[in-house]
């Protein structure tokens, strides 16, 4: 059955105008989805309604209307995402319900709108889908005070060691460095890529969009010192 469903909610995303969801409308999508029929799904919102009684399904449905809402503007944008898979339908149902997974595991409605940031990046600057799916990753892992910390600090400024630095260390997105004045934290590659392809996609400050995987600064990772380097240490 969510097969089916995601297989249709695919077809949809494909093919029409999400605009015509918004709304109240939107629940049109749902019942379509639901029913799997175009033609006899339920057109009553109450009739709907009735249909998704189960609170963490309105709550995804919920959730799926903003998201799409702040995805795609017109129909052209719903071409371009699915032209990206050279008309390989099974491998773009498979984006979509990996797509859906996420979006039903967002605990915040901000988060949901950094995801439709994040997808219109993908969509509109030929962002890498690897990376797309890391990013989206984060957001799902960090709070949304951690997500508005990063949208709100400058991309290079030198932090201090703090809570809310610690734990965004742990996640990767914080790298320790030091000059002449001692210890300090920046943000690292995946924090800029996260700003710049989604936090502050489209804002005035304009970080620029990371692409790749290869266009992600790699985190400086200390390595163990091997015997022979011991050895030359003390001669």
């Amino acid at each position: 059955m969510f097969d089916e469903q995601v297989n249709t909610l695919a077809t949809i995303i494909q093919n029409e105008d999400l605009k015509k969801y918004a709304g109240n409308a939107f629940w049109n999508l749902v019942s379509t989805v639901i029913s799997k029929n175009p033609v006899t799904g339920v057109r009553s919102i109450k009739d709907v309604e009735q249909l998704v009684f189960h609170i963490p399904t309105a709550i995804f449905w919920n959730k799926m209307e903003r998201f799409l809402n702040g995805t795609y503007k017109n129909l052209n944008e719903q071409v371009k995402m699915a032209s990206r898979f050279n008309n390989d339908n099974a491998k773009y149902t498979k984006f979509v319900k990996k797509q859906v997974y996420i979006i039903d595991k967002l605990d915040d409605d901000r988060k949901v709108d950094y995801f439709a940031l994040l997808t219109r990046c993908m969509l509109l600057q030929e962002l890498d889908i690897a990376l797309y799916f890391k990013l989206a990753h984060i957001i799902n892992q960090c709070t949304s005070f951690e997500l508005e910390y990063i949208r709100s600090t400058d991309i290079d400024r030198k932090q201090e060691n703090n809570a809310m630095i610690s734990s965004l260390y742990q996640y990767g997105l914080i790298e320790q460095e030091a000059d002449e004045k001692g210890t300090y934290y920046i943000f690292s590659g995946y924090a800029k890529a996260l700003k710049g392809d989604c936090l502050n996609y489209g804002d005035e400050n304009n970080y620029g969009v990371i692409k790749t995987y290869k266009d992600v600064k790699p985190l400086d990772i200390a390595e163990p010192i091997v015997r022979d380097k011991i050895v030359q240490m003390f001669k």
